[in-house]
């Protein structure tokens, strides 16, 4: 397996010593799996590096990894690196570094994949991604400081430009205008969201698990969670020494996750987040807390609990105070299982409610029912959901299709 070959150089090649306890990976120069389209940059894919190396006996490992991105009609080469390093397998103390030029969405949720945007974009004129770039360096340190507190610290400096579409290629024909890549003024193309700058960013937060039990063994730490008990997170952010005074702000944030199965009756999930800016009233768009909307009608990532089916990207976004929460329930087997004829699907029924509230306007909320585990013996991993939207009365419905795995 790790004989080289020329034709490797196009399509990868991997090395391992199993022995020594280290590998190393090349993507290659077609590394198809990471081809998409955005009208920035165009067809654009990645290809890198990466070494790692491990210790079994402490659970020590090292990951140093490279990522060369490259957009045709942008006519533009990325390049960015990473360093990771875990110091053990006890408090699970780890140190990352990365750094160099990437391009980022607007919406820092990420809310739509690379892959599910190629098709909108292409198939449909439905450029929904929205992008910027940014010269970055980002450090960060995490660790279990006691059982069941979790603690993360970063330090992060960049520097950000605006980018324009650079391509109205599509694979239909329509007279469909792209939207610009301004998600502020979407018929401007010459506009931009935010005037270029730099700025420093220190993040401090902490993770709370409640009842947390634990395995030690001479190799590490096993935790093992308590579904008995909610997670609590908190977390606090400052923007500063930014070329433009008035992009400082303060921020904190937190949010609560619950999990719990209900013997026969399926399982409940509720994840509540809230956060408040301060001085914050001129900070750039980037900023903005923006939440993870939906206008493709799938979703192939599986995050119901952390993403609406209807939102648009950034109709709700804000520099002030927010509440979101995200409710549902699996109800498994415990419904269907009673009906003569649809027991045989072997579906599960779930009924899910999701809200923003944000100062000065009328909440928005999604009421959904859909069923997931549709499939065939077992492959089953499609999920259809009919939801309803409603913000200062309906505004409107729609079916969304799932993949979970």
């Amino acid at each position: 397996g790790n004989k080289f070959k020329l034709t490797k150089i196009i399509t990868g090649y991997s090395y391992k010593d199993t022995y020594n306890k280290w590998n190393f990976n090349y993507q290659g120069l077609l590394n198809f799996s990471s081809l998409s389209f955005n009208t920035v940059q165009g067809w654009n894919l990645d290809s890198g590096f990466s070494f790692r190396k491990w210790n079994e006996e402490n659970g020590k490992f090292t990951n140093i990894s490279s990522t060369f991105n490259y957009g045709f009609a942008e006519d533009r080469l990325r390049i960015k690196a990473r360093f990771y390093h875990r110091f053990n397998n006890k408090n699970y103390a780890n140190f990352s570094l990365t750094g160099g030029s990437a391009i980022e969405q607007i919406n820092n949720s990420e809310p739509i994949s690379p892959f599910i945007n190629s098709l909108s974009t292409l198939f449909f004129k439905n450029n929904f991604m929205k992008l910027y770039n940014k010269e970055f360096v980002k450090a960060i340190y995490g660790m279990e400081v006691t059982n069941g507190l979790f603690m993360n610290t970063s330090l992060e400096y960049e520097n950000r430009h605006a980018l324009f579409n650079n391509t109205d290629y599509t694979f239909i024909k329509s007279d469909d205008l792209y939207s610009s890549n301004n998600p502020l003024d979407p018929t401007n193309e010459s506009s931009i969201p935010f005037a270029p700058h730099h700025i420093m960013k220190f993040n401090i937060g902490t993770r709370i698990l409640f009842g947390q039990k634990y395995i030690s063994r001479p190799d590490g730490k096993l935790n093992v969670p308590n579904e008995d008990y909610p997670v609590l997170s908190f977390n606090y952010e400052k923007g500063f020494s930014a070329s433009n005074s008035d992009y400082t702000y303060d921020f904190i944030a937190g949010r609560i996750d619950y999990d719990k199965s209900i013997g026969n009756k399926g399982n409940f999930a509720l994840r509540v987040k809230a956060g408040k800016f301060f001085n914050a009233e001129d900070i750039s768009f980037i900023d903005y807390k923006h939440f993870n909307g939906n206008q493709t009608h799938v979703n192939f990532r599986g995050n119901y609990l952390n993403a609406f089916n209807l939102l648009p990207y950034y109709s709700n976004s804000t520099n002030d105070a927010y509440i979101e929460t995200h409710v549902e329930h699996n109800f498994k087997g415990y419904i269907m299982n009673k009906i003569p004829l649809l027991n045989k699907l072997q579906w599960n029924l779930i009924g899910s409610f999701n809200q923003i509230n944000v100062p000065d306007t009328k909440p928005y909320q999604e009421f959904s029912v859909g069923f997931d585990n549709i499939g065939f013996g077992k492959f089953r991993f499609l999920r259809i959901d009919y939801v309803r939207a409603y913000q200062n009365g309906y505004l409107g419905d729609g079916v969304m299709f799932g993949v979970q795995f």
